[in-house]
């Protein structure tokens, strides 16, 4: 049996009579490698502070949601030490791939960069912002016992012998904000830091420290237990319908004291932008749930989830306003 020879004219006819196939692209071949799934291991949720404080409660409610979401464990780890340094270090050297979630407040992630000549990392640079979680109004508390039963008996009492405030740390949110109503009212006020907010409470009522400014959470149960008293709220608008009776500082004639704080979650910067999405989606689905939202609304918070690009901008903008706020009060850190 003999074959015809093909010429170089036949193969072009016989080519343009075949129907034109799509060109695809190579990543959506069979050929090409298929995206690895995510997640398929525990993820790690770093706190930057102690066990047993407000934001390690958060981390562990909203941990539980999204081990549930994601059919994987994710494990809180705290990392206290060096006003949250310690802990968003230890994130920053782990792989940009969505497997550690790195929680933080307005301390770690803006107020730092103004406080450390040397930091170590860069927020913006350094990590991808998620998502904020909360506002966090603050309340400004002293013991029961007390014989300052006013706004006007605290001021007055820091003006004539001066008091003790005691904060969650050096460079901790309480302690700069306790050095601007220094500022602003001439008052003596001699800072005692404690290593977090739940030793410092615990002085407070033992009568070692004269006030403190501490988050709701933890210090509106101790207003209705009547183991505290409340002078003044800082960081919100209008007085709490948990304490009606307390003034915010803006009615008691010093608004720019009124400055809120706030939390959110980050991952390292580099990390793919559909896990980036993902983590979003379900970090904001969590903090939305109606028990998350019942059990923080009752406690003074507000919740308040953002877009990714509005955490990064509320980061940058807020790294700009406490850098002025802790270069005026003169604070410095090593």
């Amino acid at each position: 049996m003999t074959f015809p020879t093909l010429t170089r004219r036949r193969l072009l006819r016989g080519a343009a009579a075949l129907p034109l196939l799509p060109v695809l692209p190579l990543a959506s071949t069979a050929f090409a490698q298929a995206a690895p799934a995510y997640p398929t291991r525990p993820i790690t949720w770093v706190v930057p502070y102690p066990a047993g404080g407000f934001g390690d409660a958060l981390s562990r409610m909203l941990a539980q949601k999204l081990s549930a979401s994601l059919k994987q464990p994710v494990v809180v780890d705290n990392r206290p030490g060096a006003g949250g340094q310690i802990g968003v270090n230890f994130a920053k050297q782990q792989p940009a791939d969505g497997y550690t979630l790195l929680y933080g407040d307005l301390g770690p992630f803006s107020m730092n960069a103004g406080l450390y000549p040397k930091l170590s990392y860069d927020t913006l640079r350094d990590f991808t912002p998620l998502t904020r979680l909360l506002v966090s109004p603050t309340i400004v508390i002293v013991p029961a016992s007390s014989r300052l039963q006013t706004w006007q008996d605290l001021l007055q009492a820091a003006r004539d012998k001066g008091l003790n405030y005691g904060s969650y740390g050096m460079g901790s949110q309480p302690h700069i904000w306790m050095e601007m109503l220094a500022g602003e009212t001439k008052g003596r006020l001699t800072h005692v830091a404690y290593k977090g907010g739940a030793p410092a409470v615990q002085d407070l009522l033992a009568g070692h420290i004269d006030l403190m400014l501490d988050v709701t959470p933890s210090s509106i149960p101790l207003v209705r237990e009547g183991k505290v008293r409340a002078l003044a709220v800082v960081g919100s608008e209008r007085r709490l319908a948990q304490l009606p009776q307390v003034p915010t500082i803006a009615e008691l004639g010093l608004p720019a004291l009124n400055v809120p704080g706030w939390t959110g979650v980050m991952v390292k910067a580099g990390t793919p932008e559909p896990i980036a999405n993902l983590l979003h989606d379900e970090l904001v689905k969590a903090v939305q749930s109606p028990d998350v939202v019942q059990r923080y609304t009752e406690l003074g918070l507000v919740i308040a989830p953002s877009s990714r690009a509005e955490f990064g901008d509320l980061i940058r903008a807020e790294t700009a306003r406490w850098g002025k706020v802790i270069h005026d009060v003169g604070v410095k850190l090593e």
